[in-house]
C-alpha cells in the first residue's frame, strides 16, 4: 500500500469541506534512483520526456485499464515504440504527452481488460471518503469505460489525474472554450450511467489519484528505453557502414568506369581532331564505295561488251559458213547437173552410134576373146 498511495510531498489542492488530496509533482531537487543518462550518452533527451511525463501518463493508463500491472507493462511498450518511432529517419513528429495518449488508445483498443485492481488499490487510497462513498465510487470506472474515447480521455485527465483545464488544453492541443464545454458535457454524460450519492457526485475533484511507479519498475523502464536506444543506434550505425560500403563501392565503380573513359577515349583537347579525321574517314569511305561500285559498273559493262562481241562473231561465223555451204551445195548440185547432161549426150551419142559401133564392139570383143583364147 505504501507503494501505491502517493508521498505526501506533491502540490496540494485544498477542497471545501474535505481532506486535502496530494498530486504527485516532480521535486526539482530530487535525486533519481539510477541516473542512466549519465551512464548512457545519446539517451538524455528520450530519458527526460520519459520522466516529464511517466507520472502523468502512467496514471492515465491505470484508470484507463484498471490494472496496475497491466499499466506497467503498457507503459513500457509505448514507451518503447514511440522511441523507434522517434529514432526513424521518416519521422518529423514531436514528443508530446498528446502523442503518448494516442498510441494508449490504439494499444487499448485490442486488449481485454480481465484483471483490474481498483477495489485493491484504487478505492483503499480515497482516505477521506467514507465507506459508503467509496462503495458508491466502485462503479466508477465501470460507467467511465462505457463512455466514448473522447470523453472518456478528458475525465480521466482532469477528474482521475487531477489536470487543469489549462494543462489539458496544452495537452490535447483543443481551445480552451472547446475544452470546457466537452468536459461538462462528459461529466453530466457520466452521471447519467453512473448515478453516485450526491455527496459524492458535488466533490468529483476528490477522486484524483495518481499511482507513482515504485524503484523496480522505474528502473526496468529505463533500462528497456536505454537498451531500445542502443540497439536502435547500433542498428543505425549498421545502415551507415553498409551506406559507406556502398558508396565506397560505388565510387570505385565510377572511378573505374571513368579511368576505361579517359583510356579509350581521348582527352578533350583532341575531341575536336577526332572528330575530324573521323569525318574524314567517313568522306573516305563514301569515296572508296563510290569507286568499288563504279569499278563493278565498269567490269560489267566490260563483261556484256565481250558477251555482245563473241556473239556478234559467232553470228559472223555462222553467216559465213551458210554461205559457204551454199556456194559448195551449188558447186555439187552444177557438178550434178554436168554429169546429168554427159549421161544424157553419151546416152543420145551411143543411140545415133549404135548401127556403126555394134559391128566394131562386136569385133573387138570377139578378137579379145581369140587372144584370151591363145593365151
Amino acid at each position: 500500500m505504501s507503494e501505491v498511495i502517493p508521498p505526501v510531498t506533491g502540490v496540494f489542492t485544498e477542497l471545501p469541506h474535505m481532506a486535502p488530496v496530494a498530486v504527485p509533482a516532480a521535486a526539482e531537487g530530487e535525486r533519481k534512483a539510477l541516473d542512466l543518462a549519465v551512464l548512457k550518452r545519446g539517451a538524455k533527451d528520450y530519458l527526460d520526456f520519459l520522466d516529464t511525463t511517466k507520472e502523468v501518463f502512467y496514471g492515465y493508463l491505470y484508470h484507463r485499464t484498471g490494472s496496475a500491472d497491466l499499466a506497467k507493462t503498457i507503459l513500457t511498450e509505448i514507451y518503447s515504440d514511440i522511441l523507434v518511432r522517434a529514432m526513424s529517419l521518416w519521422w518529423f513528429g514531436t514528443l508530446s504527452l498528446k502523442l503518448l495518449l494516442d498510441a494508449a488508445d490504439q494499444a487499448l483498443k485490442d486488449r481485454d481488460i480481465v484483471a483490474a485492481d481498483i477495489g485493491s488499490i484504487y478505492l483503499p487510497s480515497l482516505v477521506w471518503l467514507s465507506e459508503a462513498e467509496r462503495q458508491s465510487v466502485a462503479t466508477l470506472h465501470d460507467a467511465l469505460w462505457s463512455l466514448p474515447k473522447e470523453a472518456e480521455r478528458l475525465l480521466i485527465l482532469s477528474m482521475l489525474v487531477g489536470l487543469s483545464d489549462e494543462r489539458i488544453t496544452q495537452v490535447l492541443r483543443m481551445p480552451a472554450s472547446d475544452v470546457a464545454s466537452e468536459l461538462k458535457t462528459a461529466k453530466d454524460f457520466l452521471l447519467t450511467r453512473w448515478q453516485p450519492m450526491s455527496t459524492v457526485a458535488t466533490k468529483l475533484q476528490s477522486l484524483v489519484f495518481v499511482p507513482a511507479l515504485d524503484i523496480r519498475s522505474e528502473t526496468k523502464l529505463r533500462f528497456s528505453v536505454v537498451e531500445k536506444y542502443n540497439a536502435l543506434r547500433f542498428r543505425r550505425y549498421q545502415w551507415v557502414i553498409i551506406g559507406g560500403l556502398f558508396a565506397v563501392m560505388s565510387n570505385v565503380i565510377v572511378a573505374s568506369v571513368l579511368a576505361f573513359a579517359v583510356v579509350t577515349a581521348p582527352p578533350s583537347s583532341l575531341r575536336a581532331t577526332r572528330t575530324q579525321v573521323a569525318s574524314l574517314d567517313a568522306v573516305l569511305l563514301k569515296r572508296q564505295i563510290a569507286l568499288d561500285q563504279a569499278k563493278g559498273s565498269v567490269s560489267a559493262q566490260f563483261k556484256e561488251a565481250q558477251r555482245l562481241a563473241a556473239y556478234d562473231v559467232s553470228r559472223d561465223f555462222t553467216a559465213l559458213g551458210l554461205a559457204s555451204a551454199l556456194e559448195s551445195l551449188k558447186a555439187q548440185q552444177d557438178q550434178e547437173a554436168e554429169v546429168d547432161r554427159l549421161i544424157k549426150v553419151m546416152q543420145r551419142a551411143q543411140t545415133a552410134m549404135a548401127p556403126v559401133l555394134n559391128p566394131i564392139v562386136k569385133l573387138a570383143m570377139n578378137d579379145a576373146k581369140a587372144m584370151f583364147g591363145w593365151l
